[in-house]
């Protein structure tokens, strides 16, 4: 696609970066190593194996963010990020945003100058983001022992749920910040849970990724108004048998309402109940 392009060099960033427009005067940022030894300003680079990535600059908040990342990041971590970038490109066979890359980048950079300063942030949702996004938590769990062996660092599984996040929000197009919101909201509903019945459910357990895959569904059909049959085939019959499950569904569905500002229908009260009655009783069991 970019074959017979050329670059005017605007600014060399350092030795690996450089700041260039193309023949249609979009500014953007070229990764290579070497690319940017002895450039000069209004020097003319032509596409070829050199460039190794090139990122456009479309807005000025993502010119600012971009030019702020390669100038301040070390090379190294540059092209170690770069590295994983065309992994995931490859194995989800897309090609990432401008804005996702953006904030990957900056996210990614930005947590390893803090591991290296030895600031680590744990992430309180960590089981819940595994359960949820399965296979972006491996394409993860493969970034971060990439970027550790590049690096020669340890970086903790607590990052690992961090990238899951930005990787999720890459397939789905939905913010990070939204994702947020719904792994906190599920770790809020599985304490209470744990609360009120005085359990540990076993994050390792077939029920709890069931249980954590089904509010994780309960939220997304409340954010598009999309529910379940109003009646439950089992829904009197579930209030009569498994009273303090049913209750506490309710109490769980009363949260969800007031965190989502939105009604969820009776149902969804009905399918929680099967859910926890069965972790419930196996509990009860051992």
């Amino acid at each position: 696609m970019n074959e017979g392009k050329s670059y005017l060099v605007k600014r060399t960033l350092n030795n690996n970066t450089v700041l260039a427009v193309d023949e249609s005067q979009k500014e953007v940022v070229l990764l290579g190593k070497g690319i940017g030894f002895n450039r000069k300003k209004g020097e003319w680079i032509p596409y070829d194996s050199s460039i190794e990535k090139i990122f456009v600059l479309s807005s000025d908040n993502n010119r600012e963010t971009m030019l702020r990342i390669f100038t301040e990041t070390e090379e190294e971590i540059i092209h170690a990020i770069n590295d994983y970038i065309q992994y995931i490109e490859d194995r989800l066979e897309v090609k990432l945003t401008e804005q996702f890359l953006v904030s990957f980048i900056d996210h990614i950079s930005f947590a390893i100058k803090r591991l290296k300063q030895g600031i680590q942030i744990q992430n309180p949702f960590l089981h819940e983001v595994r359960s949820l996004y399965p296979e972006e938590y491996a394409l993860a769990q493969d970034g971060v022992n990439m970027l550790s062996k590049l690096l020669k660092m340890e970086i903790p599984d607590d990052e690992i749920g961090f990238i899951t996040l930005h990787l999720h929000s890459a397939k789905t197009k939905q913010s990070v910040s939204k994702m947020n919101q719904f792994s906190s909201l599920i770790g809020k509903l599985i304490q209470v849970i744990e609360n009120e019945l005085e359990i540990k459910i076993d994050r390792d357990s077939i029920d709890y990724a069931r249980l954590i895959t089904h509010l994780r569904f309960a939220i997304e059909r409340t954010e598009r108004n999309q529910f379940l049959d109003q009646d439950h085939p089992l829904t009197t019959l579930l209030r009569k048998e498994y009273p303090i499950c049913y209750n506490l569904s309710w109490q769980l569905v009363k949260i969800m309402q007031n965190e989502l500002k939105a009604q969820i229908p009776e149902a969804e009260v009905s399918y929680l109940t099967l859910h926890i009655e069965r972790i419930y009783q196996k509990m009860n069991t051992k």
